[in-house]
Parts: C-alpha cells; sequence; structure tokens
C-alpha cells in the first residue's frame, strides 16, 4: 500500500507540475502578446500608421508573426504591403541584461513596396544622431517574392519596378557607432530578382530578365535598353535629331563590387565587367533639325559625374554594332556593321589617376579587320586624347550599300592596309596615315542613284591615285588636321579623322615626297 500511495503522490506532483507549467506558459504568452500588442501601438513612430490582420507570437520561440501587414508614412512617400512579417528567435537574455534587441531572423513574406518621389524641402537642423539608445542585432534579414515600384513625383507612372525579389542580408548591426551612410553594418549578402523595368525618360526604357547578386559576383541576363516607339513614331515626337536606340546583351557578369560614400558623394567600385554578346542598333533621322548642343567628349563626360566611379576592366566579346542615317525621305537607309567585335576597357574612372584605355578589334562590313586603340584622361581639362587603328584586307564594294544610301557613291578596288594615328583636345586634332591599296575607284552616282555620273566620277578620279604602288613604293603617306564641330559625338570626330586621312593620302602629294622639299 505504501508503494501505492507513493507513486499516486508522484503522479499528482507530475500533474500539478504540468498544469504550474502551463500556467505559467500560457501566463507569459498572454502578458507577451500583451506586450507585443502595446509595442506595436507605442513603438511604432508617429508618423507611421500600420495596420495588420493577426497577430501570433510564441513565447518559447520568441517568435512573432503578424499576417495582411499594411503600413505607411505621413507623406505618403513609402508603403508597404505584405502577406506575413516574421520576427524569430528573440533573445530574451540579452533584453533582460544587456540593453540589447537579439533577433534570429527578420522575414518578410511578399512584401511590396511603394515608393514616391516627393520635392525635397529644407529640414530644420538638428542635433547630431547618436543612433538608437538600445543595441539591435539580427543575425538574418530575409524577403521572398518581393516587389517594388518607384513612381514619379506627383503622378502614377512608374519610373521602377522589380518582381520576384528575394533578399538575404546576414549580421546587421545597429548600435549608433557606425561612421558609415549607413546606420548599420552588415555582412553577406545575396539578391534574386526577375523582372526590372526602368523608365528613363520620354524615349527610352531599360528592362532586366533576371539578377543575381552577392557581396562577391554578380550576373545579369538579358539586359535591354531600347526606344519606347517605333523609328517612324519616334521622328514625330521630336523636336531635334535623337537617336532610335535598339540594345541587347546576353549576359553581364560582375566581380568584386562595392558601393559606398567618399567626400558626401556616392561611390561605385568594380574589378571586373564582361559584356557578352551586345547587339547595339542605332538609327539616326537626319531629315530633322540638328541638336545643337554642346557633345562632350569622354573625359569630360566622366569627370561632370555626380558620383566617383572605378572600374579597372571591362571586356566585351562577340559584340555587333549596325548604324543606319536616314537622309532622304524616300530613300531607305543602308547600315554602317561592325561584328565580331571584342573590346577591352581599362582603368574607367571619374575622380581617379591614370589614362582610360580602350582597345577593339572587329570586322568592318563582315569583312576586313579593324582595331581601334584609344586612350585619354578625364582630368585633362583641355579633353587630350590619342587614337591609334589599321584595316586590313578589306574589299571595299561591301560598303557600297552604306555609300550608296549616305554619300550617293560607290567604290571599287580594295583595301589591303591602312593605318592612322591621331591626337586632338576639345577642339582640334592631327595626324598621318598610311595605305596599301589597289584599283581603289570612286563612282558618284545620280540623284536616283540608278546609274553613274560619269563626268563627275571622271573629275573625282583625276585627282585619286588608283593604286598605292603608282609612285615606285608599297604605301602612300598623308597627313590631316581636323577641327571638331562641338555639336557633334566623338565618334563624328573620330569619323572626320579617317575621311580627311584617306582624301589627303589617295588625292594629295605623297607624306614621302613632302618631307623630300
Amino acid at each position: 500500500m505504501p508503494k501505492n500511495n507513493n507513486t499516486s503522490n508522484q503522479r499528482r506532483i507530475l500533474l500539478g507540475s504540468i498544469v504550474l507549467l502551463l500556467g505559467i506558459w500560457g501566463t507569459a504568452q498572454l502578458l507577451f502578446t500583451k506586450k507585443v500588442k502595446q509595442a506595436l501601438k507605442t513603438k511604432i513612430p508617429q508618423e507611421i500608421t500600420l495596420h495588420y490582420d493577426k497577430l501570433s507570437t510564441n513565447v518559447l520561440l520568441g517568435k512573432i508573426q503578424l499576417q495582411g501587414v499594411s503600413a505607411k508614412d505621413s507623406s505618403n512617400t513609402l508603403e508597404l504591403a505584405a502577406k506575413e512579417i516574421t520576427l524569430s528567435g528573440l533573445g530574451y537574455l540579452a533584453l533582460l541584461t544587456k540593453d540589447k534587441v537579439a533577433i534570429s531572423e527578420l522575414h518578410l513574406e511578399e512584401p511590396v513596396f511603394n515608393y514616391r518621389k516627393k520635392d525635397k524641402k529644407p529640414l530644420p537642423k538638428k542635433k547630431k544622431d547618436t543612433g538608437p539608445s538600445t543595441q539591435l542585432e539580427i543575425d538574418k534579414f530575409t524577403i521572398t517574392k518581393g516587389e517594388l515600384k518607384q513612381f514619379r513625383k506627383a503622378s502614377d507612372s512608374i519610373q521602377l519596378h522589380i518582381e520576384g525579389i528575394d533578399f538575404s542580408l546576414a549580421d546587421i548591426l545597429m548600435d549608433g557607432t557606425t561612421t558609415q551612410e549607413l546606420p548599420f553594418t552588415y555582412g553577406a549578402y545575396e539578391l534574386k530578382t526577375q523582372q526590372l523595368y526602368c523608365d528613363l525618360g520620354p524615349f527610352e526604357f531599360l528592362r532586366l530578365q533576371q539578377i543575381q547578386l552577392n557581396a562577391d559576383e554578380g550576373q545579369i541576363h538579358r539586359l535591354e535598353l531600347k526606344s519606347k516607339y517605333s523609328q517612324e513614331e519616334l521622328s514625330k515626337k521630336l523636336r531635334v535629331e535623337h537617336d532610335h536606340y535598339d540594345l541587347t546583351i546576353d549576359t553581364v557578369r560582375l566581380k568584386q563590387f562595392s558601393f559606398g560614400h567618399s567626400d558626401g558623394l556616392p561611390k561605385f567600385r568594380l574589378a571586373q565587367l564582361q559584356l557578352e554578346q551586345p547587339i547595339f542598333r542605332v538609327y539616326r533621322d537626319k531629315l530633322l533639325p540638328d541638336d545643337t548642343t554642346h557633345k562632350k567628349l569622354y573625359n569630360q563626360a566622366l569627370r561632370d559625374l555626380d558620383f566617383d566611379l572605378q572600374v579597372d576592366s571591362i571586356a566585351i566579346s562577340d559584340g555587333t554594332i549596325t548604324y543606319e542615317e536616314r537622309l532622304e525621305e524616300k530613300v531607305d537607309p543602308e547600315s554602317l556593321r561592325f561584328t565580331q567585335l571584342d573590346a577591352t576597357i581599362s582603368n574607367l574612372h571619374s575622380r581617379g589617376s591614370g589614362m582610360v584605355t580602350v582597345s577593339t578589334k572587329s570586322r568592318l562590313m563582315g569583312d576586313g579587320h579593324l582595331t581601334l586603340d584609344w586612350s585619354f584622361d578625364p582630368q585633362s581639362k583641355s579633353n587630350d586624347f590619342l587614337a591609334t587603328g589599321n584595316l586590313v584586307q578589306f574589299n571595299s564594294q561591301k560598303i557600297n550599300p552604306f555609300l550608296k544610301t549616305n554619300l550617293g557613291a560607290e567604290v571599287k578596288g580594295s583595301i589591303d592596309e591602312m593605318y592612322f594615328t591621331f591626337s586632338g583636345n576639345e577642339v582640334e586634332s592631327q595626324g598621318d596615315m598610311k595605305m596599301a591599296y589597289d584599283q581603289f575607284e570612286f563612282m558618284v552616282l545620280k540623284k536616283d542613284r540608278l546609274g553613274v555620273n560619269k563626268l563627275l566620277t571622271a573629275v573625282v578620279n583625276i585627282f585619286a591615285k588608283k593604286s598605292s604602288k603608282e609612285d615606285g613604293d608599297k604605301y602612300r603617306l598623308g597627313e590631316f588636321k581636323v577641327k571638331r564641330r562641338t555639336d557633334k559625338s566623338f565618334f563624328n570626330y573620330l569619323w572626320l579623322n579617317v575621311r580627311n586621312g584617306l582624301v589627303d593620302t589617295m588625292t594629295g602629294k605623297d607624306k614621302k615626297q613632302k618631307n623630300k622639299k
């Protein structure tokens, strides 16, 4: 009998303990839920309005979950709607003994962020913020299936739209001691998105199919920069010339990049950028009035950037560039094509030091091998530059469709070798050219382009040497000078140098003969 009494007592003690523990847990759960509700009412800043459909907590796991969440600030600048917001792993010991909020994970499920730009108003001066009095630590912050919409000022038109955002950020610490622009420090991160659309202004947009980024490298699939309208529609909307763009890059790869601030300016650093299979089509309607605004050379364009840029290396592989100009309403333009384009750009910077160097190789009209090397210093106030290039084994008749529609002319013969070097600045350039060619002949076409204007063709070819060997040497040499038109681009400047070099080399006195006098 005593044994039975002992067993019965043990059972009653165990049952009582369970009931007591359940009572303590229930009480703690009620108090925890009450504290959370009170904190959501009193600790949220007054300028933020928060609503949620359901609140659930688990005091043992330190977990708080809000469902059907919506929040916005009083100025309607930022709005948030989320399926769920979950805080888990709340550290009670750190909160009680160290006045520190420690969280294992803060997770947002299917959040939608709406951001509307507001006109900037001068803010009253405030004392320097020393940060929160309570230290905040979050081991991991995550977003699943997020969406971001940025609207233009005083408008419902979308400027930026990102879908399918999966994001994680580790080791977040906010303690008021950081000297960085952000009020917290962080560790590793990872970002994946689906579609990204960015409105670049009245005429162009940017679209990305997929983005993958982490602290070490990034990858972008299917980058597109395009005009919003067809060529004909764009011309109807323009008052002056503006190119119609169609750029597609299959893959963009980034390595070792970082963001920050330097001397109050945004700072971007990138060790390597790779552009794979870019296809760039440019169309210009020359029937429109010229855009006479000043066109910056690349020295100044980089120097005038409102952020600190440094890209160590850019590699372009297997690219294609086509360019078309409409000069007459009833004549369909033909394209100037550069295919199999490979290029490297080194030391691209806006506030750094040293030369930016560009080296390209391509096939002109799918035929001749063309190289161009070009260097300049962004810090040169006179915008100095140096360019060298060569074209070898080019059947000139390949370019006739373009010459026919753009210059009303055709050519015969071949360019075996052509080398040019020129240097210049904001206003003028000079250089020299060396050519080996054979049976080269110009043909000036009639206005309807259906036949050869024999008189003008004869006059032009009186002055041109048909072969570089006519003077007894393989090469003919020329030299040239060019005055830059500041309302035209660098590539117009480049073309003027090559054109003037061709004219002097083929029609002028050979440079060797000039030097003998």
